[in-house]
């Protein structure tokens, strides 16, 4: 894969990061995607921070000091709950069109979230909800509450400002919405949220190839 990139961009350094940053052995570097949020996380929200990635297969809340270093993070601890597999999986049982989930969602004031973060439980859920009849823009508000109240619950400090990142937020907006109302703040979502990890890895990658740089002109200098 590196080679076809490196047909149209040269690459003087690369930063392997993800779940599947170990099938990349001819990286330069390798990192993980918590110092890679954590370094594209700055570049919209510098200092002190609460960085919330709500990916495909797991919830991060990654804690970051004045100096954009990561302190501690958290992972949610029970399967995919609350993450984009587990959207996906239930929009699809509910019939609910995932671009069109944020939009319905906001004409509604449904306030009860699903009981079980459970896929196949939800699931079951979900079913119980179409038969008595409950409108989709009630079923899609339902989903985000259970979204929101498992993020609400990882160990986030209110104290100092958060930013969203992710896929899920960049494609289901209005949980920006619902997490402003359970952290009784104002929530910050990154400039195309879905890249803030890749662009972190990047700028790795251009951190070490100019420091290594530097190194060769001093060991050429001496010489």
């Amino acid at each position: 894969m590196l080679e076809t990139i490196h047909q149209d961009f040269p690459i003087q350094f690369s930063c392997a990061t993800g779940y599947g940053r170990k099938h990349f052995p001819d990286a330069d570097i390798i990192k993980t995607e918590i110092n890679c949020a954590a370094v594209g996380g700055a570049r919209s929200l510098a200092g002190e921070k609460n960085i919330i990635d709500i990916g495909g297969e797991d919830i991060k809340v990654i804690r970051c000091n004045a100096q954009n270093n990561v302190e501690h993070f958290y992972l949610n601890n029970k399967c995919a709950a609350g993450t984009g597999a587990f959207i996906t999986e239930i929009a699809e049982r509910a019939e609910l069109e995932i671009s069109e989930m944020s939009r319905l969602a906001a004409k509604s004031n449904f306030n009860q979230e699903l009981n079980s973060f459970c896929t196949v439980f939800a699931k079951t859920e979900i079913m119980g909800w179409l038969f008595n009849g409950l409108a989709k823009a009630d079923i899609a508000r339902g989903i985000y509450l259970s979204i929101a109240n498992r993020t609400s619950k990882l160990r986030v400090d209110v104290n100092v400002p958060i930013l969203l990142i992710g896929g899920v937020i960049a494609y289901h907006p209005f949980l920006r919405d619902l997490l402003e109302e359970k952290f009784h703040q104002k929530v910050i979502v990154a400039e195309k949220p879905i890249y803030v990890v890749s662009l972190g890895a990047a700028l790795i990658a251009k951190y070490h190839y100019l420091k290594n740089r530097e190194r060769s002109k001093e060991v050429e200098v001496v010489e």
